[in-house]
């Protein structure tokens, strides 16, 4: 039970601190309020064993309780569409701008001015993606792709939903 409990506790501090930064690094909260929380409950994550690797495979199922809400599209630079999409994800490490987890979108339409650059490769269902210029993709279980920041994707998530992998890194405006 002692175990479950530091599990437990541990699962809290590393995941709302990494999601704290999240949201910080899209805009929701400014960066100089979630650092010095986020830097003190990942080093207490560390120290309760945090795992130094983390598989992500189209082949795992996802324990999708281990995903918190991240509020609205409008608060990651999106704008709905079609639909009433939910977001959420589990943010598994985030340090100096960078984070990487799992992101989940459920069924809806999203025009989103990405606040990041991102690699990200597809678990579960599938999201059609449209660039600036009209190029359209439909990525599926083990497709990948790459995002700069700044660019306007439309995200269209025809099934109930779309499981991702994630690594983002935030970069300062350019003047």
């Amino acid at each position: 039970m002692a175990h479950q409990n530091r599990r437990a506790t541990w699962l809290v501090a590393l995941y709302g601190s990494a999601l704290l930064g999240l949201v910080s690094s899209c805009g929701g909260v400014p960066e100089q309020e979630s650092t010095p929380a986020a830097q003190t409950l990942a080093t207490h994550a560390a120290a309760m064993g945090a795992p130094s690797m983390i598989v992500y495979s189209p082949d795992d199922t996802i324990d999708q309780s281990t995903l918190a809400p991240l509020g609205a599209p409008e608060s990651l630079g999106g704008r709905v569409l079609q639909g009433s999409p939910t977001l959420s994800a589990r943010v598994d490490y985030s340090a100096g701008g960078m984070s990487a987890g799992i992101f989940k979108a459920t069924t809806g339409r999203i025009e989103i001015t990405f606040p990041f650059t991102e690699h990200a490769t597809i678990l579960a269902g599938e999201v059609t993606m449209t660039d600036e210029s009209g190029q359209s993709r439909t990525f599926k279980k083990g497709d990948s792709y790459f995002i700069r920041q700044g660019q306007v994707v439309l995200w269209d998530v025809r099934s109930p939903y779309v499981i991702k992998s994630f690594f983002n890194i935030t970069e300062p405006n350019q003047p």
